[in-house]
């Protein structure tokens, strides 16, 4: 998916323009708060349940009783507040002034996250109203609004959402590096200044700046929650660090660990990066790890009942399922490449008998780096990555890619020494990397490189020039089966590229 931003956007710019964003608004929920709004029987806090059920118009009324104001008193951290500071004759009319929208015309990865903000709702209240009833409007409020800061840009970019879960949630990829990708910065940074912007409540802003910029305490948290079996050692760490203690014991943080609960659960109860929560979760509220799990579910089966939306998926739903299934990695389709054309193989003779000319016809390693790609190509293969080894071998210098963007892979990196590399630096060898020994391959693989070829189907060569190993090379065929017959000509590429390689370094200058 290309980066749907111009190039250099600050984040003042996206401010302005989702600002200036006008929310969809469903026309039952917008008629049922007009008529809460005009009945005289009923008080701010009636009102501000009813208006509870359309997260989208409490959070266009509070916003706006906070841009009234700029200099004059403290933020609205509530409907009620925001009611009362408004007034419900203005309020009526801030309603009146919406457009209504069909379900059909509103974006279905919007209402998915509107729908995503609600289960967070319904597990922060069911996790926490009872053990900080005085906080219940913080928890309420601040949960329910918690992911507002992306409405406006789903509004704008839908397709922003099913790009993020696919490679975030199903891939693992990393969030800020995808987020850099689409938008020009990490979501947290947008969604922080969007908050600060708006005045939303506080829990809220504490929320996104925990992520955004001091991520370390979480991690730390994250941890020492990992030991659920152990709570004495896990008391033992925390007194040990008595800030992250006192951190972590921070009302606010409820919602982060929430929104990651939901997060996660939007894909997989079963998986590690929902585990991840819930432990910690078991560590804020000081229970057994089973006892939190239970909760959780139980929580998600409440909230898939008040839900009437059947096109829209339910975390509760996956209960039924295998525990490690995961929705949004469902299995693909085995992709099996072609052979070689005819024409493909004449090109690859060609590029060979030129790589294997006596005198060598190259004046540099970069027109043999070349060559060598273009040989590999025409034999089959997509993507081609072709590494230099310093003298030491310790370390690799990118010196040609195709079918990679160069920001994929640092332009050098080092190499850690194990079993595999040790075999690839002592003579020249070539692997294939299959579905079969990928588990026991990968790990002595370097990660620069597990990152560039994610998937079983790919190959790896070292290369050597006399006695020592100069060159590595990593090929596949974009996820496919390696075809055979290109499996063959690899090889025979590896053989003519120690040959260039002498014939290189003897030549006359």
């Amino acid at each position: 998916m290309s980066n749907i931003v111009t190039q250099n956007i600050t984040l003042n710019q996206w401010i302005t323009r989702l600002d200036n964003t006008r929310l969809p608004v469903y026309k039952a929920h917008r008629l049922q708060a007009l008529q809460a709004l005009q009945k005289p029987s009923k008080s701010l806090r009636d009102i501000a349940e009813v208006i509870s059920h359309a997260p989208t118009i409490a959070f266009i009324i509070i916003r706006e009783a906070n841009r009234g104001q700029r200099t004059l008193g403290e933020p609205v951290q509530n409907l009620e507040s925001a009611l009362s500071r408004l007034g419900l004759e203005r309020c009526s009319n801030l309603l009146k002034s919406l457009q209504d929208d069909q379900e059909a015309n509103i974006p279905l990865p919007l209402r998915q996250v509107w729908l995503l903000g609600q289960h967070l709702n319904i597990q922060a209240i069911g996790l926490f109203a009872t053990r900080m009833a005085r906080l219940w409007q913080e928890i309420h409020w601040g949960s329910l609004l918690f992911l507002s800061p992306t409405w406006p840009l789903l509004t704008r970019h839908p397709e922003l959402f099913n790009e993020w879960e696919r490679r975030v949630l199903s891939d693992n990829e990393p969030a800020a590096a995808v987020e850099r990708e689409l938008i020009g910065m990490p979501l947290t940074a947008l969604c922080l200044g969007l908050a600060e912007h708006w005045k939303l409540p506080d829990w809220i802003i504490e929320g996104y700046r925990l992520l955004n910029d001091n991520p370390q305490q979480l991690v730390r948290a994250l941890h020492i929650a990992r030991q659920t079996e152990q709570p004495l050692q896990q008391q033992y760490k925390l007194d040990q660090f008595p800030m992250l203690n006192n951190w972590l014991n921070r009302p606010a943080n409820t919602l982060v660990f929430t929104c990651g609960l939901v997060m996660a659960a939007h894909n997989s109860w079963g998986s590690e990066q929902c585990l991840r929560w819930q432990r910690l979760l078991s560590l804020y509220l000081k229970k057994e790890l089973a006892s939190v799990q239970q909760a959780t579910h139980q929580l998600a089966v409440e909230h898939a009942r008040l839900q009437r939306h059947h096109d829209l998926w339910q975390p509760a739903q996956a209960l039924l399922w295998p525990w490690d299934t995961q929705r949004l990695r469902q299995p693909a389709a085995k992709l099996s490449a072609t052979a070689p054309s005819s024409q493909d193989l004449a090109q690859w003779r060609s590029h060979c008998a030129e790589l294997l000319r006596s005198p060598s016809p190259f004046s540099n390693t970069v027109q043999i780096t070349q060559r060598l790609s273009q040989a590999l190509q025409a034999c089959g293969m997509r993507r081609v990555c072709i590494m230099l080894l310093d003298p030491t071998a310790q370390h690799v210098q990118v010196s040609h890619l195709h079918g990679i963007r160069a920001e994929k892979i640092p332009r050098s990196f080092a190499l850690k020494s194990n079993a595999l590399l040790a075999h690839l630096l002592k003579q020249p060898t070539h692997l294939l990397i299959t579905q079969r020994n990928a588990p026991s391959l990968t790990l002595h693989i370097p990660e620069e490189l597990r990152a560039l070829f994610p998937h079983t189907n790919w190959a790896i060569a070292s290369v050597s020039n006399g006695r020592r190993i100069v060159m590595l090379i990593a090929a596949d065929q974009a996820g496919a089966d390696l075809h055979p017959l290109t499996v063959q000509d690899f090889k025979k590429t590896l053989e003519c590229i120690e040959r260039t390689l002498v014939l290189f370094s003897t030549r006359k200058v």
